[in-house]
């Protein structure tokens, strides 16, 4: 198994999908490929050229389908200079596989791969169909899993796991993402006359440290995922020293966790605020003017560990002597997405360490994958037993 892993791994992982551009259909043409020998069914969903997502079944003893999803892009390598081990090259150390996407989350697809042969080699059906959900463009907008929710066959999955790393715990949820562009457009000058313009940087500034002051008296906490948080991740403005701005951009990741049926506001309620602040300050200043561009509006999602579906799995898990912990993920996954479409339970449940994503020197260890497969059988059969559905 563990020679299979790694193979499978450095096919992936060699294939370049860094987002942007992506390029994942590359890679959905060497996974079926790789399944060719059992002839799926599969059906190949372009998102834009270049780029596809890839669904492939399962059939199980049962009609009622459940869900696997994974991601088959990676966020950019960045400087290769600053990598020990080549991004692209899948270096090896005895346990550990290093390599751009090795963690987020190439090995979690292994997994489904491996999860996907063992049936087939088994020449035996899971007591549910499973659907295998390989999307596009996770690290950005999330148009693959958008369009495969659109998909019938994806409408009626009874359940969904979602395989990005959790260290194989159990994730069950997710800090909501709300990314704000704010663009700002003043009045420029020589800077020896700055009072004849309006400094769209300065401007800019103070609106961040406004809304930053007012969020952090409306934020939250939440017993598994900690402190919301608002950050100011990128700006640009200003073209030379002794010019004043006219135009500037700020972006703010804000990141916010769930509270029930409140949640489903919460994001409406930031952009109102920002809304607010940036009509006040335009009115205090004359040649001013700033709008907010809503780029990503993911919610927080949550299971509760008493839902019927949880406690299916632990007590799985719990049968066959195996440990589970129960955690939750800061950063956004397909789920959400799903979720905003379709009603159904979820879990995410993937190997790999959380804090190796979007790292240099990205790296995951193959016992993790191993036993993330054995987690995925234990959890299917189990739900066959208890009938969750």
């Amino acid at each position: 198994m563990e020679e299979d892993i790694y193979s499978l791994l450095e096919m992936l992982i060699k294939t370049n999908t860094e987002n942007p551009p992506g390029r994942e259909e590359v890679l959905v043409d060497n996974i079926l490929e790789w399944l060719e020998p059992w002839k799926p069914r599969y059906k190949k969903v372009p998102i834009e050229t270049g780029r596809s997502c890839l669904l492939v079944w399962l059939e199980g003893q049962r009609e009622e389908y459940i869900g696997f999803a994974g991601h088959l892009d990676t966020v950019p390598a960045g400087d290769r200079a600053e990598w020990q081990h080549d991004p692209f090259a899948t270096e090896r150390a005895g346990n550990i596989v290093y390599g751009r996407g090795a963690t987020d989350m190439k090995g979690g697809v292994v997994a489904m791969l491996l999860l996907y042969r063992y049936y087939r080699e088994k020449n035996e059906k899971p007591p549910y169909g499973i659907l295998f959900m390989f999307t596009a463009d996770e690290e950005a907008q999330g148009k693959g899993i958008a369009e495969l929710c659109k998909q019938t066959e994806v409408k009626q999955i009874k359940a969904l796991f979602v395989c990005e790393p959790t260290g194989n715990t159990l994730g069950l949820g997710e800090m909501g993402t709300l990314w704000l562009k704010f663009s700002v457009n003043g009045i420029g000058c020589h800077a020896s006359m700055s009072s004849l313009g309006v400094n769209a940087l300065e401007e800019g500034i103070q609106i961040v440290e406004k809304f930053q002051r007012e969020w952090e008296k409306k934020s939250y906490s939440h017993p598994l995922l900690g402190k919301e948080s608002c950050s100011l991740t990128k700006l640009s403005g200003g073209v030379k020293i002794n010019m004043i701005p006219e135009r500037a951009e700020f972006y703010l990741d804000i990141r916010t966790v769930p509270r029930l049926e409140e949640n489903c506001q919460r994001h409406g309620e930031l952009l109102e605020l920002a809304e607010h602040i940036c009509k006040n300050q335009m009115a205090e200043k004359e040649g001013l003017s700033v709008s907010v561009e809503v780029l990503t509006d993911r919610p927080a999602i949550e299971m509760k560990r008493e839902s019927s579906f949880i406690e299916s799995l632990l007590q799985s898990a719990e049968k066959e002597k195996k440990a589970l912990e129960c955690s939750a993920v800061r950063f956004f996954t397909d789920a959400s997405i799903v979720l905003k479409n379709i009603s159904v339970p979820f879990v995410i449940f993937g190997p790999g360490n959380p804090k190796e994503c979007h790292t240099t020197d990205e790296k995951i260890e193959i016992s993790q994958i191993e036993e993330a497969i054995e987690y995925y059988k234990i959890f299917i059969e189990g739900m066959g037993e208890t009938r969750v559905f």
